[in-house]
Order: structure tokens, then C-alpha cells, then sequence
């Protein structure tokens, strides 16, 4: 039995599987099982997929016999895996040599956490870094409320999945958001700030072919389990405005209105109360007022 299990499920993934593969292989920690889940490819990706498999006995590939998209072709997968830790990658993706060695030590380390989230910098088609994650890592599990925080790198335990359950198919193309936050509801979702993957921003992705779908699956996620999160984090009136101000798309909601004017009318009495010492109101502003 692994200590981690890997699925990658890919679709006429040719051009980059390679890359991502041969990442994996890199790995400085070893004891993993990677399970390729080829949906119907129509490229070489079959063959890449059994190349691998023959030339390394932890990698083993499942040839669906019809397409069933992204949150099936993970629950496939991980059907098939045994590891006490889970997490998955993508054929267009490059995991970074200590990748599986600082989620595993971290899950490790802090027995309390159901999963870890670490950085990753964005590369471009032909893999050049073009934006690094900050240096200090300043996600909230709360901010899974109205936006998905988690990134490409992650790992969470089998405990917590037979908990949450198998990924929803019903939303393809948000999948991933979805399942982050049952596991927030259900657990405790812990960040870290160790830069340890290469997200490629692929042309051809479902990210950026599937934008408008992306969105429209993200609001109804967010829609389904915004009471879970007033309830779980003890949301008062002022960060179920906030939620509720961020949730959804500005122009649509009276809601952006009575918050600007809020925002408005706090800063002119802050500036009222303080006009008349110059220096005071100066040095009151910068440490006191509130940025929403």
C-alpha cells in the first residue's frame, strides 16, 4: 500500500503529458501510486500513458470506453487507488521536485489538518514563469465562501474523502471548487505558502475555453453552500454583507450599492472627527480605517 496516491485524468493531453509525467517520476519522495485516467483521447496520449506504465511499475492506466469528463474520469481514478493521502494533478501541469515531499510532511506534521494547500507560480506554453505567488501566504478557509482559494497543489487524506464522498459530476468545470468546500465543511483546510508546482496557462484548457460555464457553475457553488459557511464560521451581519457583496456579480446586485455607500459614509466620519489635528487624523486613518 502507497503512502500517496496520484490520479491524472487527461483528454488529447499530447502535447504536455510528457512533461507532467516525467515530473512525477522526479519526485523526491517515492512511495506513490499515479493512476492515468485516459478519457477517449483521440491523440497519442494512450501511448504516452502506456509507455509510462511499462517502464514504471507504480504508474497504471484506465482506458475509459466512452468519455465522462473531468469529475467522473477522478472518481475513476481514485476508485482504483489504496494511499492513505490523495491528491491529483494535470497532464498540462508541472509538479516541482519537492511537491509530494512537502504535502506529505505537512499532513504528516499536523494530524488535525484533512487537507493542505500550498503555492504555485503561473507558467506560460512554452514554460516560462510569468507570475510568482506572494511570499506570505494570506488565504483564509473562510474565503472558500466566495472564491476558490485552494490552487493546483494540494493533498488531503482518504479519511476525509469517504467523508465527502466522490466528486459531483453535475458540476464539470467547477469540480474542483466543489469538493474543496465539503472538505472545508467537513474538516479543517490548512494553507501553505512553499511554491511547490508549475500551473501552465494553457490555451486550450477547460479554464480558458470553458470561462463563461466556469463562472456560471461557480455562483451556483457558492449559492448551494453559503448557509454552511454563515453556520461553520459564526458569520455576523457585517461578513454576511461582505459574502454577499462578493459572491456575486456587481452589476446585478442592488447590493454593491448599500455597501459602497457604507464604505463611503465610514470613511467621511472617520475624516470628520479627526479634520481638526492634521497629524492625528494622519496616523488614526492609516491604522484604523477599514478596508473592505
Amino acid at each position: 500500500m502507497p503512502k500517496v496516491s496520484i490520479v491524472l485524468p487527461v483528454y488529447n493531453g499530447e502535447r504536455f503529458l510528457e512533461q507532467s509525467l516525467d515530473s512525477i517520476l522526479n519526485q523526491t519522495f517515492s512511495d506513490w501510486e499515479l493512476v492515468i485516467v485516459n478519457d477517449c483521447s483521440k491523440d497519442k496520449t494512450p501511448k504516452i500513458a502506456d509507455q509510462y506504465a511499462q517502464k514504471d511499475g507504480r504508474i497504471r492506466v484506465i482506458h475509459n470506453k466512452v468519455n465522462k469528463k473531468l469529475p467522473a474520469s477522478l472518481n475513476v481514478g481514485f476508485a482504483q487507488t489504496t494511499g492513505e493521502y490523495l491528491t491529483w494533478t494535470s497532464d498540462d501541469n508541472i509538479a516541482k521536485t519537492n511537491w509530494l515531499d512537502t504535502l506529505v510532511k505537512y499532513l504528516d506534521e499536523h494530524p488535525n489538518a484533512d487537507m493542505v494547500s500550498a503555492s504555485m507560480e503561473r507558467i506560460n506554453e512554452d514554460g516560462s514563469i510569468f507570475d510568482l505567488p506572494p511570499a506570505k501566504d494570506d488565504r483564509k478557509v473562510i474565503d472558500l465562501a466566495y472564491r476558490c482559494n485552494v490552487g493546483a497543489a494540494f493533498m488531503y487524506r482518504r479519511s476525509i474523502a469517504d467523508i465527502v464522498g466522490e466528486y459531483d459530476t453535475n458540476t464539470f468545470c467547477a469540480e474542483d471548487y466543489d469538493y474543496w468546500c465539503r472538505i472545508a465543511l467537513a474538516g479543517e483546510l490548512h494553507y501553505l505558502a512553499d511554491n511547490i508546482y508549475s500551473y501552465r496557462i494553457n490555451s486550450a484548457s477547460l479554464t480558458a475555453t470553458q470561462q463563461p460555464r466556469i463562472l456560471q457553475k461557480k455562483s451556483d457553488i457558492q449559492k448551494k453552500y453559503r448557509t454552511a459557511f454563515i453556520d461553520k464560521f459564526n458569520m455576523g451581519y457585517i461578513k454576511r454583507a461582505i459574502l454577499s457583496y462578493l459572491s456575486v456579480e456587481r452589476k446585478w446586485s442592488p447590493m454593491f450599492i448599500v455597501f459602497d455607500t457604507y464604505k463611503f459614509i465610514l470613511r467621511q466620519a472617520t475624516n470628520i472627527l479627526l479634520f481638526w489635528n492634521t497629524t492625528l487624523r494622519k496616523r488614526v486613518f492609516q491604522s484604523l480605517t477599514i478596508k473592505l
